[in-house]
């Protein structure tokens, strides 16, 4: 019996050849899929006979360094174009290497280094051209390919991958291998190892990455750039790659189902930080005010040790910042900041030792990189310091034969005829009060500018500028008569190194931000014990110490008295209002202050919240703010402060 078709008629000719050629094509890509395998299998056996192959070394990577607070604790990165941040397996989430082995190698504990099952099933799909491309390397291959061989896509070198790759098996463990492959894999942004991918794409260490987080960084791998979730183009392919990550860490069991819903309800977008245009400094501590005081140490480094080894040699530095010290002079200078209209806050901290403990260089880096704080070495030009100068005047006096009990000429004027060679030097006293006459101590207390100016007319003005200069002062000073009121520029940090000077009894600590520094060989350069240099007589510098202590306690500086703490310092104003600082000490710290409008000519004498800007009002305030939160300080929370180390 004949069945008859129910459909249109096809023509015999159609149909053979139709049949005939979906018959071929099969038979064809199924002969390659055949041929592929045993040539997969034939490079695995020749891996194998050849395995004795001695492993070239890893090449050299660019590393990135590392800047460390005082007490440990990371405050910034520095890194070239390869960000990279080495780390141990055990630093690494559990989940981010779940995620990685899922999605890169489902087979990795168990292959011997190549996996012939994986490269020709994946050689089929690409034959049938089923979805994307798939890739068959190993994840031993893939840490050969970059940290052994070059980029080239032939199969020459495709073959010493797989030979390289199941000799490296024989050395080292699954988990070394592992490790290694973590460290020097390319995440985007910069990043290459999981470390410094979790820290620009989450802000986070990998130790603390979570299901979504290690997902979607798994997910990178293959393009990072093309999943990159901040490019709106991309962002489509973002999830769904980070969703496929977290498809196959379920079915490999090494997450939940609840997990895995959970994990694809998460927005990329939420999670991860924006891109970065230049982040070859990262700083990681936010609020913290680091951006300053880290861009003095990068130039610090820079300067001894050259760029290229700063930014790739995997330096570790231990620099002299107190995060909680750093944080009380953030917090102080911010009460002014803040507010709508407000002058600039510069803060120098020192130690005893000479170690800047805390530094507030502005309140924007990114509007400003000027450090406020370090004058011409901070990119500005140094402020003028006003009446801050005369205690170091008063230590040249003494040591050109003065007493502090020496009688200086004070009255509400003093005109000073052809000063250096100009016009007449005119000098008036605040609030023109005619002190008559002032021993040289209390000429401080009160702050006589005409004491001062008639001592310039009677003394050296180089010898001077000579015995500010050995107290630490680095500005160019030069010898004219009206630098005995602070009328030439310095900074904070000169100002503060002098007044620690005087604190130490006239030991000179030059300022340091590095304690210690590791390179990637292990070598170790310390810097924390480097002694002082006595460079004042100490009784000079006792006696001028102890009339800083009258300042506070009976003069310009009373707005700076902590109770229960044995303080000195010095207020200063200069023309116009236009700088207003506080400069003093403890036993244990030196803190200096200056508050001001960047520019230099804006001036504060017309009130800022309603009242002038002097030395003796914002800049004694926040210095007791500062002061008193140092020694608050509890031995947990910074063991060195209460010991002054």
């Amino acid at each position: 019996m004949r069945l008859e078709s129910s459909g249109p008629s096809v023509s015999p000719h159609r149909s053979v050849s139709a049949t005939g050629g979906h018959w071929f094509g099969r038979l064809w890509r199924r002969l390659l899929f055949v041929c592929l395998l045993l040539l997969v299998a034939g490079v695995a056996i020749g891996a194998r006979l050849l395995g004795s192959l001695p492993v070239p070394e890893p090449a050299r990577s660019d590393e990135t360094s590392i800047v460390l607070d005082r007490h440990g604790t990371p405050i910034a990165y520095l890194h070239a174009e390869e960000n990279r941040i080495p780390v141990g397996l055990e630093e690494i989430a559990p989940v981010m290497i779940d995620a990685v082995v899922a999605s890169e190698d489902r087979d990795f504990f168990r292959h011997p280094g190549v996996d012939p099952v994986a490269i020709g099933r994946a050689a089929w799909v690409d034959i049938r051209q089923e979805g994307q491309l798939q890739g068959g390397s190993t994840i031993t291959q893939q840490y050969v390919k970059n940290a052994m061989l070059d980029s080239d896509r032939t199969l020459v070198r495709k073959v010493r991958e797989a030979f390289l790759a199941i000799r490296l098996e024989r050395e080292l463990t699954k988990e070394e291998i592992l490790e290694r492959y973590l460290n020097v894999v390319y995440f985007g942004r910069g990043a290459y190892g999981v470390e410094a991918a979790a820290q620009v794409w989450f802000g986070r260490s990998a130790t603390d990455l979570d299901i979504a987080q290690a997902a979607y960084l798994a997910a990178l791998i293959r393009a990072p750039e093309l999943a990159d979730v901040s490019r709106p183009l991309q962002s489509g392919l973002a999830h769904r790659r980070r969703d496929d990550v977290l498809a196959a860490m379920f079915e490999e069991g090494y997450i939940t189902e609840a997990e895995f819903r959970a994990g694809r309800t998460v927005t990329l977008q939420e999670i991860t930080l924006p891109r970065v245009a230049n982040d070859s400094v990262q700083v990681l501590v936010e609020g913290a005010g680091l951006a300053h005081p880290v861009e003095a140490v990068r130039r610090e480094l820079v300067d001894r040790y050259g760029s290229a080894r700063v930014f790739a040699g995997g330096l570790r530095v231990t620099t002299t910042i107190d995060l909680d010290a750093q944080r009380i002079a953030v917090r102080a200078a911010r009460s002014v900041t803040d507010v709508e209209g407000s002058p600039e806050v510069a803060v120098v901290v020192l130690d005893d030792q000479g170690h800047v403990r805390a530094m507030v260089g502005g309140s924007d880096f990114e509007t400003s990189q000027v450090n406020l704080a370090m004058g011409l070495d901070g990119g500005g030009g140094g402020r003028q310091p006003g009446s801050i100068v005369k205690p170091l005047v008063m230590v040249a006096a003494l040591g050109q034969g003065y007493s502090p009990d020496s009688l200086l000429a004070s009255p509400a004027t003093l005109v000073v005829p052809a000063a250096d060679g100009g016009p007449d030097w005119v000098v008036e006293d605040a609030g023109g009060v005619d002190h008559g006459s002032l021993a040289l101590s209390d000429a401080v207390v009160v702050s006589s500018n005409t004491a001062f100016a008639s001592l310039a007319t009677a003394v050296d003005v180089q010898g001077i500028v000579d015995v500010i200069a050995v107290m630490g002062v680095t500005a160019p000073l030069r010898p004219y008569p009206s630098v005995v009121l602070g009328a030439q520029e310095s900074s904070v940090l000169d100002m503060a190194t002098a007044y620690a000077t005087l604190a130490s009894g006239g030991e000179l600590h030059r300022p340091t931000m590095v304690i210690a520094v590791t390179d990637e060989a292990g070598s170790f350069e310390d810097r924390s014990s480097v002694q002082g240099e006595q460079v004042l007589p100490s009784d000079h510098a006792q006696a001028v110490a102890s009339t800083l202590r009258r300042v506070i306690a009976e003069g310009t500086g009373a707005a700076a008295r902590v109770p229960g703490l044995d303080l000195g310092g010095k207020t200063g104003t200069s023309q116009d209002n236009r700088d207003a600082w506080f400069v003093g000490f403890s036993p244990r710290f030196t803190v200096g202050v200056w508050v001001g409008y960047p520019d230099a000519a804006t001036s504060m004498s017309e009130g800022w919240q309603g009242r002038p800007v002097t030395g003796g009002s914002i800049p004694a305030e926040l210095f007791r703010g500062i002061m008193s939160g140092l020694h608050d300080l509890t031995p947990a929370s910074s063991p060195d402060v209460l010991e002054g180390g």
